[in-house]
């Protein structure tokens, strides 16, 4: 969408809480709060407007965003979110300077790297997810009157239909290297979904292309996700549990280097725990030797 367009009202987007969007708002509200830490890892700017906007426009998010009784998950979430973004940060930053000018994030969310990180000239960036989301992200963004660091183009798709036709419309080229970024999105999916997801990246990545991803066997506690055609969240919950369940026997968290070989990529996974350790976190509960498997990757191409 066009930053470029008439500005609307933020009272008027349509419900953040449709769905998973939610989890883009509660990701959002961890980099908020991991921006206002004098040790913080990174400076998100656009996190803590994001966040008062969705409780503007939705009631039940201010309740939501309590997160969980049990203030130790709550830590435990912002510092795994912390973590994360500050270890996507450096490696699209990695990838960029050396040769990637294409850089793709999938399921984007609330993302604003487009706009906070020091891009290298000629970058061109992409943002994927659904069209509720980028309704109220870019009247948000648009508020601000926010220009970003490089070219980015925004493209609503749902990712479990084939979206790489319309990323190639909007410009992407196939035989570039690119950067590719699937952050927080392994854990929704099952493994089907997950083979399915990795194909069609690969399909359109050229030689040099990079990717990086997270995956974790469950949740530190499921978020509240609901929607017009659940209302209760219990078929969510169900998921959820569902997919927890499977975690002990998916590839692609028990043999996650050969998973990202049979889909064309030779990774460096990582231990959750050492990527908290690398950047000075505690190690919570749910990611310690013993726990389900928590990785970070970045692969390169094959």
């Amino acid at each position: 969408m066009d930053l470029g367009r008439e500005q609307m009202p933020l009272t008027q987007p349509p419900d953040p809480l449709g769905g998973l969007a939610l989890t883009a708002i509660l990701v959002a509200g961890a980099r908020a709060a991991e921006s206002a830490r004098p040790d913080r890892l990174f400076d998100d700017p656009f996190a803590q407007t994001f966040v008062e906007a969705a409780t503007a426009a939705s009631p039940k998010m201010a309740q939501a965003l309590e997160g969980s009784p049990d203030e130790a998950v709550n830590q435990a979430r912002r510092d795994s979110v912390a973590v994360r973004t500050r270890f996507c940060d450096d490696y699209l930053l990695m990838a960029a300077r050396s040769g990637c000018r294409q850089i793709v994030l999938l399921a984007a969310g609330l993302d604003a790297r487009a706009f906070r990180l020091p891009w290298p000239e000629g970058v061109r960036l992409w943002e994927i997810d659904t069209p509720g989301l980028f309704a109220f992200k870019e009247r948000v963004i648009a508020a601000r009157g926010a220009t970003p660091a490089c070219e980015r183009r925004t493209i609503p798709a749902d990712l479990r239909e084939d979206w790489s036709h319309t990323l190639i419309d909007a410009g992407f080229d196939p035989a570039q290297p690119a950067g590719w970024l699937i952050e927080g999105l392994l854990m929704y999916l099952d493994e089907r979904e997950r083979d399915l997801l990795m194909n069609r990246v690969g399909a359109i990545s050229g030689a040099g292309s990079r990717i990086a991803l997270d995956h974790r066997g469950g949740f530190f506690s499921p978020p509240p996700v609901t929607s017009a055609d659940d209302p209760s969240g219990n078929q969510a919950a169900a998921r959820f549990a569902m997919l927890a369940a499977a975690a002990s026997s998916d590839p692609s968290l028990t043999a996650p280097e050969t998973w990202f070989s049979s889909h064309g990529w030779r990774a460096n996974v990582l231990d959750a725990a050492a990527v908290f350790a690398r950047y000075g976190r505690p190690v919570p509960l749910q990611v310690q030797p013993g726990a389900a498997r928590s990785w970070m990757a970045i692969a390169e191409c094959l």
